[in-house]
């Protein structure tokens, strides 16, 4: 509350740099570690004291997550029309509206640019 905005937008910049360094570790981590999860008696996220196993819910819990993260997902960062453009994504109905939304795509994507060359320059200098 006392510091400048520039002090302000910099610990702003260091707290996303963190949440989104952290986000990408867990992801890496959770991707990877699908056939661990597999057996709830050898892997479990947790387990009720005094047990030697995770429970059957526990287990499904664990499936479901493997296959919600394990699947391939297209990268965020991406230039419209490149070959990582997911803006196919968007439902359209018409081309008028795929034009609006390949817009807003683009205008997206110049921002997400922006940011991650700000968090590169900042990683670059700590």
């Amino acid at each position: 509350a006392n510091g400048s905005p520039t002090e302000a937008r910099d610990y702003v910049r260091r707290i996303l740099a963190r949440l989104i360094t952290f986000v990408a570790l867990e992801h890496n981590v959770v991707g990877n570690v699908g056939s661990l999860a597999q057996d709830v008696s050898f892997a479990a996220f947790s387990w009720p004291k005094g047990r030697l196993s995770g429970t059957k819910q526990l287990a499904m819990r664990q499936a479901t997550l493997m296959c919600l993260t394990s699947s391939t997902t297209p990268y965020l960062l991406a230039t419209p029309g490149g070959p990582n453009d997911w803006s196919y994504l968007f439902p359209a109905t018409s081309a008028r509206q795929r034009a609006a939304l390949a817009e807003v795509f683009a205008k997206f994507q110049a921002s997400l640019h922006v940011l991650s060359d700000e968090l590169d320059e900042y990683s670059a200098s700590v």
